[in-house]
């Protein structure tokens, strides 16, 4: 067997334990080990190169050269040993609890373990005995420590932040007025990214005395409250129906826990509502906040929901101007094959009693499989048709939908999704009960053009000329006398 001199034993050791941790650190894919092992190699290397300078060149030294050349290795050696071992350690941690592991933990293991090393080297090898250093130095002691008051409370606050856990990096809290994302717990301060991205420097000391609201433990949803004020005149009930209809399709929020909404308050502006929605991580609050704000917008508008102002704002004049020229809508009409039976002053009627409606980008007109007594005349704007979330088809200005439905009662085929602000012009299912009333022969034409849209839209059929099966459209007659009550 190979025989190692016992002066060289620690040369061996330090030099395998260099090659282990340098292809342990080539083969690692974890970028924090790779950062915590390359310190290791500096010291390793640092080492190597002491002990063979001590081996080959020690006995030219001085005695108390050499002492000290073998201290400063030695120390080197047990550093480097320290790092590789914390390092080993840190990343068992991470991988139990997949958070990050704040720099002031690794600091002070690392310290703490090179402190203990330090003084029995020092004992050993160049009889200097720390202990009763430090004990015959209290007034050095209490002069450092007033001087160093503050950086001291900040060290042992960080200290305690880690026992006590209020907060840990990558959590999203609030700190006095601060609110952001824990990027680092260091020795003195803790630093919060905002969503500005700014970051934001807070000393340990007041991070410990200040109240801590974490939005980020457990894994449990983020509850975000909003409120705002509706008119007196309005039943709270139908305020409260028409806000959760206009967060059904908000993205980023929760279903479950389901947004409620409150009547929280009856004051002189108006009445009071809290509106409660939940988000899976805080950071998205601001814009799922700003997009509620902008959906409620649109459907108080709809449902003509008046929105208080404050005392003191002056609401400009006059009534609101239409959105459209009487001509313009008059045009959009003419062309729509259903009303193309009718008489231009029938039409002129018709357009007087179509209702404009504001829908806001991202909105959803109608769903699929719900039941529906509309009908939309596209003014403004464009829409997606979406039949099991694909889209089949795009609607612009004095295109048309719903009305299969509305003269069916069949459910919404499809969902059709606002993909810019849109202006439709709406039609109820009494226009049309009394357009059948007053034009008997309108149910039949009616229904073919029906039953010919159907067919166009079925995938099953092909554009071949197939002929209009006559049973779809005896069918949908059927079905439009019955909704109607037609003889």
């Amino acid at each position: 067997m190979l025989s190692i001199p016992p002066s060289h034993l620690s040369l061996v050791v330090g030099a395998v334990l260099t090659l282990l941790v340098f292809v342990i650190r080539a083969l690692s894919s974890d970028a924090q080990l790779r950062k915590d092992l390359g310190g290791a190699v500096g010291l390793l290397v640092t080492f190597l190169v002491l002990r063979a300078v001590d081996g080959e060149f020690g006995a030219l030294l001085y005695p108390q050269a050499r002492q000290v050349l073998r201290v400063v290795w030695m120390l080197a050696l047990a550093f480097g040993a320290i790092r590789v071992t914390v390092s080993f350690a840190l990343l068992l941690v991470r991988l139990r609890s997949r958070v990050p592991i704040p720099k002031i933990l690794r600091d002070v293991l690392d310290f703490s373990l090179y402190a203990l090393c330090v003084i029995p080297i020092l004992k050993t090898q160049l009889d200097v005995d720390l202990t009763s250093l430090v004990a015959t130095s209290a007034i050095v002691s209490v002069v450092l420590g007033l001087a160093m008051q503050d950086t001291l409370g900040n060290l042992f606050a960080g200290l305690s932040l880690q026992l006590e856990r209020p907060y840990q990096v990558g959590d999203w809290v609030t700190i006095r007025d601060i609110t952001g994302r824990v990027v680092q717990i260091a020795w003195r301060a803790t630093r919060i990214e905002t969503s500005r991205k700014e970051i934001v420097t807070l000393p340990n000391n007041i991070c410990s005395k200040e109240a801590v609201r974490n939005y980020s433990r457990g894994g449990m949803p983020v509850a975000v409250d909003i409120h705002f004020h509706a008119s007196h005149e309005r039943a709270p009930n139908e305020v409260k129906a028409v806000v959760l209809e206009a967060l059904e399709n908000v993205p980023l929020m929760l279903r479950q826990p389901a947004p409620v909404c409150r009547t929280w308050a009856y004051e002189e502006p108006g009445i009071l509502y809290q509106v409660r929605y939940y988000v899976e991580e805080f950071g998205h609050a601001d814009w799922v906040k700003e997009e509620v704000y902008t959906r409620l917008w649109y459907s108080f508008r709809r449902e003509g929901i008046e929105v208080p102002f404050p005392k003191g704002r002056a609401q400009s004049g006059g009534p609101p101007a239409p959105e459209f020229p009487e001509e313009a809508v008059a045009e959009m009409l003419r062309r729509v094959d259903l009303f193309k039976v009718l008489k231009e002053e029938e039409r002129a009627r018709l357009r007087r009693e179509m209702v404009p409606k504001r829908f806001g980008k991202g909105e959803h007109v109608i769903e699929q499989g719900e039941m529906g007594n509309t009908f939309y005349l596209v003014g403004r704007g464009e829409l997606s048709v979406r039949a099991g979330g694909v889209e089949v088809s795009r609607l612009s200005r004095g295109n048309y939908f719903g009305e299969m439905s509305l003269l069916t009662g069949e459910p919404r085929t499809a969902t059709v999704v606002a993909l810019t602000d849109v202006v439709l012009l709406e039609l109820d299912r009494p226009v049309f009960a009394r357009l059948f009333d007053e034009h008997p022969e309108l149910a039949p034409k009616l229904s073919g053009m029906l039953a010919h849209r159907r067919t166009q839209l079925n995938a099953a059929m092909t554009a071949s000329g197939e002929t209009l099966p006559v049973s779809e459209e005896h069918h949908i007659l059927d079905r439009l006398k019955s909704i109607f009550r037609l003889s």
